[in-house]
């Protein structure tokens, strides 16, 4: 197998962007790849951050495969060729399993990789671009990357900021009502993404007069309510989240004081920088003030929980990486093996034995004779 991959590894943004394909185009670079005849097999993976096309084909294929995405893309083939890392034989399959289980991602361990990866070998299934080779790489590659999400801390802990936010106001009770100041923004939006996937949350977002019906706000179905009107509904909310690029305060501790109308718990969370919240809100009963520093810092500890998880997932990756070989290894020699049992038919283990000893290797010729002596009988 090979691999060809361009990724936020090896080339920036702008260029990553050329390399999006659709189905339909993916359709079409990977069927007539398979249509050539220089390559007998591919799945194309396909995401914002990495285009890789993995591969079985001809010795010298992987030009072909450069020049399919070259032509698709519309970017010159030589400076195609500069970003591009190449994989081959056990690499190209080692690599696949790290992108499978999050290893290689932008973010270690993210979640979204494995279900991109699962559909791009089910799209490549459904288009007959895929024969059993690849059939049983990828499905190993996934079984390993559940493995690894199922037994190790590399999925289980969030590095984002935003995803650490919504988690703490998911958390502040059985049902919590949340309001999302800020929500067209870049980290507003992702929080308010995130609290839509909590069951136990309700979201209401703010938005202002001159920016009305964000379409992602209305296509996550979240009621909003005036900016300039926020103090006047802050008393029914048990979170209000604040991620703002503004230089001014979005809550103070007097326009607080003065529309809460009770003293139960609240949880005040600041994710901008300058902070969005006076910090004095504190001085009122019941309300808990938490800022990015406290998620930065534990972002950076969950980072090292994931770091110290990469060697428990490589493990597991070289374990199914050898079954996998043993397996491929195996399903390439059952054609032949009515003919290598007639083959022996007349040979002696000894004659066995000596052939092993001559052309083996000391460690495959060691592995061998350590099969021999489990099938000695104890005496």
């Amino acid at each position: 197998m090979y691999c060809v991959s361009i990724s936020y590894k090896s080339a920036d943004i702008e260029l990553r962007k050329k390399l999006v394909f659709n189905q339909d185009r993916i359709k079409k670079i990977t069927s007539g790849l398979t249509e050539g005849g220089f390559v007998f097999e591919c799945v194309m993976l396909c995401t914002c951050n990495r285009t890789e096309i993995y591969f079985c084909g001809e010795k010298g294929s992987e030009d072909e495969v450069v020049s399919a995405i070259a032509d698709n893309s519309g970017i010159d083939k030589i400076l195609l060729s500069k970003h591009l890392l190449f994989f081959c034989g056990d690499n190209s399959i080692i690599h696949l399993f790290k992108v499978a289980c999050g290893i290689d991602s932008m973010v270690i361990g993210e979640d979204e990789i494995l279900g991109q990866t699962k559909s791009a070998y089910y799209f490549a299934k459904e288009n007959n671009t895929v024969d059993h080779r690849l059939n049983m790489i990828f499905q190993s590659a996934i079984a390993c990357a559940k493995k690894i999400k199922t037994e190790t801390d590399l999925s289980k802990t969030s590095v984002s900021v935003a995803t650490l936010a919504a988690n703490e106001a998911a958390a502040f009770g059985e049902k919590v009502n949340v309001l999302v100041i800020g929500a067209s923004g870049k980290i507003g939006s992702t929080v308010l993404k995130n609290l839509v996937s909590h069951k136990n949350v309700s979201v209401c977002a703010t938005l202002r007069h001159h920016n009305p019906g964000i379409k992602f706000i209305e296509d996550l179905g979240i009621n909003t309510i005036d900016y300039k009107n926020r103090y006047e509904y802050i008393h029914n909310f048990d979170c209000i989240i604040s991620a703002t690029t503004s230089p001014h305060y979005t809550i103070t501790l007097c326009d607080l004081k003065n529309n809460l109308t009770d003293e139960r718990k609240r949880l005040f969370i600041d994710l901008a920088v300058p902070p969005d919240i006076d910090n004095s809100v504190i001085e009122l009963k019941g309300v808990r003030l938490i800022n990015i520093d406290y998620f930065e810092k534990l972002a950076k500890e969950n980072n090292q929980i994931k770091i110290n998880s990469v060697d428990a997932a490589e493990s597991i990756i070289k374990s199914s990486v050898d079954t996998l070989l043993k397996d491929l290894i195996f399903h390439d020699f059952l054609p032949h093996l009515g003919k290598v049992k007639k083959g022996l038919a007349d040979k002696t283990l000894e004659e066995l034995i000596y052939r092993m000893k001559s052309d083996a290797c000391a460690d495959e010729f060691s592995a061998f004779i350590n099969v021999l002596k489990e099938f000695e009988k104890q005496e």
